[in-house]
């Protein structure tokens, strides 16, 4: 695998404009490469607090292995290019491919809920073209949301922010991903390691709050620690879409072994809805609007 440059003070080499994003593990800035031009993103780590150096100095170091994650990814068109890693102003941060394009959670808070079955397939079929590629790599991403992911003018699809990837099966000391979207098995400590079904679980929570606009097991904030609960109430399991009910369900299963063993598996259940190349755009379009990928382009899978 090649190193990732280090490029010690980054401005240096690029003017830091505005902050564009404001994440758990980091900030995200917009930066111009004074050279070129060319527009970048720079992803920082959290300022220090009052808490010891120790802690400053861990999330430093983690935000450099976020890095070395990214380098096993090169080469996915879907995944931004990591160009660099430095320091800015003694904070570490990561340079990397900026991604033109509206957050998922924006276009979809505009148009919830998604009832269209080929909006709703063209979202969740192109987060499995990605999830493959990555899961090809022995890597789960741990935190899949809509705010990590991107929707380019074009409609593609872009999966951004690997700070809580970690690969497979590898043995994880505390919880991982976003509460109410990370799976049972990402909220503690787990021996056995994290699967690509941990993935599953989240790409199943994307497809329910789009479409019901609910998350499993209580989402967020009542969110059950232990299994037997309902998935979802029962006004809102009623919404569910009847060709992606069943799905949804077995995506989000408590159980990791009872969720579909790979990706590939939830996108043969989409294939029959995901648009022809072709075809005509909806009539209630999300903006950008996901269809135009498989209007354009045979699904890759």
């Amino acid at each position: 695998m090649r190193e990732i440059e280090e490029i010690g003070d980054v401005e240096k080499y690029y003017e830091v404009l505005d902050m564009v994003g404001d994440g758990g593990q980091g900030d995200l800035f917009l930066a111009r490469n004074r050279r070129n031009g060319e527009r970048v993103a720079l992803k920082l780590q959290k300022a220090r607090d009052l808490g010891p150096e120790s802690d400053f100095h861990w999330a430093g170091r983690n935000l450099r292995k976020e890095g070395d994650r990214m380098m096993m990814l090169a080469g996915i068109q879907a995944i931004p290019e990591i160009i660099a890693a430095g320091t800015h102003r003694g904070r570490r941060c990561l340079v990397m491919e900026f991604v033109e394009g509206r957050q998922l959670q924006n276009v979809l808070l505009a148009a919830r809920p998604v009832r269209n079955p080929g909006t709703v397939a063209s979202v969740i079929g192109q987060l499995c073209e990605i999830l493959r590629e990555v899961h090809d790599r022995d890597l789960v991403h741990c935190d899949l949301k809509p705010e990590n992911v991107i929707v380019q003018p074009d409609g593609r699809l872009r999966l951004i922010d690997m700070g809580h990837a970690i690969m497979a099966e590898e043995r994880t000391t505390h919880e991982r991903g976003t509460r109410g979207w990370a799976s049972p098995e990402q909220s503690d400590a787990c021996d056995r390691g994290l699967t690509r079904r941990a993935d599953i679980f989240g790409l199943g929570c994307i497809l329910l709050e789009m479409t019901v606009m609910r998350l499993p097991y209580g989402g967020m904030e009542e969110r059950v620690t232990k299994p037997g609960g309902p998935v979802l109430p029962a006004d809102r399991l009623a919404k569910l879409p009847r060709e992606f009910a069943s799905l949804a369900l077995w995506m989000v299963r408590w159980e990791a072994e009872e969720r579909p063993a790979d990706v590939h598996e939830v996108f043969d259940r989409l294939r029959p809805y995901l648009p022809r190349v072709g075809s005509r755009r909806p009539s209630k379009r999300l903006r950008p609007d996901p269809t135009e990928y498989y209007r354009t382009y045979p699904p890759r899978m």
